[in-house]
């Protein structure tokens, strides 16, 4: 028996094992077979004679080869499945605090949504990509696509998109940018964590805003870091609360992550004289600040409030925003502006462990901000989004009236609604009611130490068409009334 005639033979019996090739199926040609694998023609002949000698194969004149349907047993022969194990690794300390996020905040809500199914989606962070900016996309990523390099990246980013994003957060966003302190990677969770690992160890503290974005949280518990929760009122973060939960007790935090242009998941838009109330206090204690700029380009009411950033006067904020609302959660790119001393580390560690965000993504963000197609998408979508959530807090008004309380409305993509009749305990039946009629709206209890008594849902709306939205709020209604 000849390697050649050996391996195909092993080869094909194991295919026909695994379940590959199905009983009854015919096998290629010879002749075929034997172009595909580049042997001669009497390898492949007898490779199959051995099949058919060991009863794997049936050959009949006109028919071919055919897998047969009355195989051998062979119970040692490999199967297509991984053998099952109760025999669990012994886990690292960061592998058990993954073990404790799961369990910490258990979303019943998920699986019940899953087990449905869902026509009117009030998911909140999910955003349309338009058409427009579709065709845009596909016409540069056919152009980058040809274009592409070989060679690894610069691990801090494209210097083009760099360069064009700098540009673009001096004007809209009032930012003190330069080329030079932005950093570019695959998700803003990529560089809190990078963040994170190279500033913060298990004594160190981070206070955070309460209700809080829980993936920001996890992050904090992966990493064994001592979080402060500080609450948010109708200003943003509560600053004498924050000082008596850290420095009167004795406590200075290294960090504060703070969501100034819309907080998640509340909605409070920090004003302007608490903004310079948080730098100032951050000075004083030598604490950074992360400003995470979530969606702030989408703003429907009052004036618009540069980033938190743009009034830094001591080089504390570390500003992290991403196109993944602006665009599409798909395109996995996010950026920072970092004071200096913070570029070579960064830098450094997003080298070691990520490399760098898709190249090819970064030439195509990089001539879509330069070439004015971001801010015209922009502004399309915060028409459309815009007229979405007038709909959702009109037909929200005309159904509940002065019986609920609505957040969040001047910016953002979802908005925070209370209701005043209703209690948190009548929370997961309602949600699990409305999932059988094909409706998902979200709690918001779990984002906080300890949650109202009150009913909080947490609507979404821009992945909606104005009929899902009336047709949606319309079932939350009357489903209500049975409550």
């Amino acid at each position: 028996m000849s390697s050649r005639y050996q391996h195909l033979y092993q080869q094909l019996r194991e295919a026909i094992n695994l379940g590959h090739y199905q009983p009854g199926q015919r096998l290629p040609a010879s002749r075929v077979l034997a172009k595909e694998q580049g042997v001669s023609r009497n390898t492949v002949v007898r490779a199959y004679e051995m099949l058919v000698s060991e009863g794997y194969l049936t050959s009949h004149i006109g028919d071919g080869m055919r897998v047969s349907h009355d195989l051998p047993h062979q119970p040692w022969l490999p199967t297509p499945h991984i053998p099952a194990s109760t025999t669990e690794p012994v886990w690292s300390d960061y592998g058990q605090r993954l073990n404790q996020i799961s369990q910490a905040s258990p979303r019943d809500f998920e699986q019940w949504f899953a087990q449905a199914d869902i026509g009117i989606d009030f998911q909140y962070g999910q955003v349309t990509m338009g058409e427009t900016m579709a065709l845009q996309w596909r016409r540069l990523a056919a152009k980058w696509s040809r274009l592409q390099s070989e060679a690894y990246g610069d691990p801090q980013g494209l210097p083009a998109l760099r360069e064009a994003l700098a540009a673009h957060l001096s004007t809209y966003r009032g930012c003190r940018s330069h080329a030079d302190n932005m950093m570019i990677g695959s998700s803003a969770q990529q560089l809190f964590t990078v963040l994170l690992n190279i500033a913060l160890g298990p004594n160190d503290t981070v206070v955070i805003e309460e209700p809080w974005y829980q993936r920001f949280k996890d992050l904090l518990v992966l990493n064994h870091i001592h979080t402060i929760s500080v609450p948010v009122d109708n200003e943003g973060l509560c600053l004498n609360t924050l000082h008596e939960r850290t420095i009167a007790q004795g406590i200075v935090p290294k960090l504060i992550y703070v969501t100034p242009s819309h907080q998640f998941p509340a909605g409070v838009v920090m004003s302007l004289q608490r903004r310079l109330a948080l730098l100032d206090w951050c000075a004083q204690h030598e604490c950074w600040v992360i400003e995470d700029d979530y969606v702030s380009e989408f703003r429907y009411s009052g004036p618009p409030i540069d980033a938190l950033q743009s009034l830094d006067q001591h080089g504390r904020v570390l500003y992290l925003g991403t196109t993944s609302k602006a665009i599409c959660p798909s395109l996995r790119i996010a950026y920072g502006l970092l004071p200096t001393p913070w570029i070579p580390k960064v830098k450094l560690a997003i080298q070691i462990s990520h490399r760098h965000a898709s190249w090819m993504e970064q030439h195509m963000l990089a001539e879509c901000i330069s070439e004015g197609i971001y801010v015209s998408h922009i502004r399309r979508q915060r028409r459309r989004y815009e007229s979405q959530r007038s709909l959702l807090v009109e037909q929200l008004l005309k159904h509940f009236g002065d019986d609920i309380e609505i957040q969040g409305e001047s910016a953002g993509l979802h908005i925070l609604v209370w209701f005043k009749h209703y209690t948190r305990q009548q929370q997961a039946p309602l949600l699990q009611a409305l999932a059988q009629q094909g409706v998902a709206v979200y709690p918001i209890d779990y984002l906080y130490t300890q949650a109202s008594t009150q009913l909080g849902l947490l609507m979404g709306y821009a992945t909606l068409e104005h009929a899902q939205i009336i047709e949606g709020v319309d079932i939350l209604q009357k489903t209500l009334k049975h409550f």
